[in-house]
């Protein structure tokens, strides 16, 4: 084994793109770790959604400087980077480029300062840090790091022991986290950047990563394996079309105006003197053509985009409101809820495939194309909140959120949202009118467990409220009526259930509704891929 005493900006890629590929090859393992049992694609696919981001296009700068490389993958992985557990690893991107800024090989000393400044942006990137999660992953990698540091010199020497101290705090993770204990696993983010370390170990001691020995299992025996469905296609029509020029004193609006002429979805980005571009078009060569004058193009990307967009291009058009001062944009997960979000005044909606896990650079693109400098973000789902707070940092508008947790419960709030009048008085009559209100879905489990007393078996319909699983049972009807009751309706209440993904669902509807004379009972097509049904009691 070689002694490796510096990195460079090509040693931080090759560890990188490692990473990338053994998470993409263990996201499913890593998925089975979230607490909840929903077959949704979420942590593992997330990370390796990020990483894919953060090494776009990254060809032309494998012989550049650690500080340089480090700034340009921070700069896509913030970017690209979805859900929770995706824009939590982007900020330790980014928070170790900033510790690497001016350095062009790091030493051991100099790679465990940026491990700390990668610790302190991550935990500033949660409104409310919590333990046992991948902070406290990050932060045991960077203590120990810098705890054998002073003993060696060697990077190869050195991470061999930071892994295993790290993966030990892993396994303790869930005696912090009483969630993780009730669900029986270790945090799903930890155990992804784990593998990320794995990785790193991997290139610098130059042997095969020993996933088998770190990988952790949830505590059952009855797990469900979910095939990996690609979330990363575009969903807009033409070609998606990026690039880098290499210019001097280059102006944003001045390129951005010149690649509106032909393209559309444009989004801007840079350090220094390059500048990013993505765009959409159907004729990309006519974009290549109008911004080769402003410099050199590098790292140009063009690939053809998901047809699926198609469907959804067909929903009518809203008219523009000349008074409109206000305007709201939505992310959803199914096509029946994009078109109710259209129909009830939504201006535009990120709309995700099967999870709600948007990047920030989507959630940037349909905000810009809003024609309101105020803009109302609903993300209707908890893992879609921290996108949207970099989101709201990175824009030039005038953005707030509304922290819905569900589609159904955006779909709500929608209600009472009135586009002619001012922002902080429709935030207000939103909030006002939701406060009161009750949400809950129902899921199928991917696994056996048990959390708060409920124990649920892989294949059950499980009912999830605030964030607790409150019922689980093996029939679709006894689900949605334990489901009503749970949510304690009154004469006069008005039920709406959304039905996601499924078939059949007519002779469920009729036993409803002869069930339940005493109440109104509406029926709608939400189209959401991971959940049976989502109930709004109002």
């Amino acid at each position: 084994m070689k002694t490796i005493k510096k990195l460079n900006g090509s040693d931080l890629l090759e560890i990188l793109v490692l990473a990338k590929d053994l998470i993409y090859k263990h996201k499913d393992q890593i998925n089975q770790l979230n607490v909840f049992p929903v077959p949704d694609g979420d942590t593992g696919t997330n990370m390796y959604l990020t990483l894919e981001s953060a090494l776009k296009n990254v060809d032309g700068i494998k012989q550049q400087s650690i500080d340089q490389v480090s700034r340009y993958v921070a700069k896509n992985a913030v970017l690209g980077g979805r859900g929770n557990s995706g824009v939590i690893l982007s900020q330790i991107l980014q928070g170790l480029s900033n510790g690497l800024n001016d350095i062009k090989q790091c030493d051991v000393n100099q790679f465990g300062s940026s491990l700390e400044s990668a610790v302190n942006a991550s935990y500033k990137s949660v409104s409310k840090p919590v333990e046992g999660t991948m902070l406290t992953i990050i932060k045991a990698f960077s203590d120990s790091w810098n705890q054998t540091k002073e003993k060696s010199d060697s990077f190869s020497s050195i991470i061999p022991q930071v892994c295993e101290r790290t993966q030990q705090v892993l396994l303790d993770t869930p005696n912090m986290l009483k969630i993780l204990k009730e669900a029986g696993v270790v945090d799903a983010g930890g155990q992804g950047l784990i593998v990320i370390f794995e990785a790193m170990k991997s290139y610098l001691c130059e042997q095969e990563a020993d996933i088998e020995n770190i990988m952790n299992i949830p505590n059952s025996s009855e797990i469900s394996l979910k095939s990996f469905v690609d979330e990363h296609s575009d969903e807009e029509w033409g070609y998606c079309v990026q690039f880098v020029i290499n210019g001097s004193n280059l102006s944003h609006d001045l390129v951005k105006n010149e690649v509106n002429k032909n393209g559309g979805s444009t989004v801007i980005t840079g350090i220094d003197n390059y500048v990013k571009v993505h765009t959409h078009s159907e004729d990309p060569g006519s974009i290549l053509t109008s911004c080769i004058t402003f410099g050199d193009l590098m790292e140009i990307n063009i690939e053809n985009m998901d047809k699926q967009f198609e469907e959804f291009s067909k929903i009518p058009e809203q008219e523009i409101n000349e008074n409109q001062i206000t305007s709201v944009v939505a992310i959803s997960n199914g096509k029946g809820f994009d078109e109710l979000f259209m129909n009830i005044g939504v201006d535009a909606i990120v709309s995700c495939k099967n999870t709600i896990n948007p990047s920030v650079e989507e959630i940037l693109d349909k905000i810009d194309k809003c024609n309101s400098s105020d803009i109302i973000l609903l993300p209707n789902d908890k893992n879609a909140i921290m996108s949207c707070e970099i989101a709201i940092q990175k824009s030039q508008k005038n953005v707030s959120l509304i922290k819905t947790l569900s589609v159904s419960e955006g779909l709500t709030s929608m209600i009472v949202f009135n586009n002619e009048v001012d922002i902080s008085l429709n935030i207000e009559s939103m909030l006002e009118y939701i406060k009161d209100i009750r949400f809950t879905s129902i899921s199928t489990s991917s696994r056996s467990g048990s959390m708060n007393n409920i124990i649920y078996n892989e294949g059950d319909y499980i009912t999830i409220s605030d964030g607790d699983i409150v019922i689980s049972e093996s029939d679709l009807f006894n689900s949605i009526t334990k489901s009503i009751e749970f949510m304690k309706p009154v004469t006069d209440s008005y039920l709406t259930i959304y039905w996601g993904n499924i078939e059949d669902t007519n002779i469920v509807e009729k036993k409803l509704s002869s069930h339940y004379g005493n109440i109104d009972i509406e029926f709608q097509k939400g189209g959401q891929q991971n959940f049976v049904a989502s109930l709004v009691l109002e």
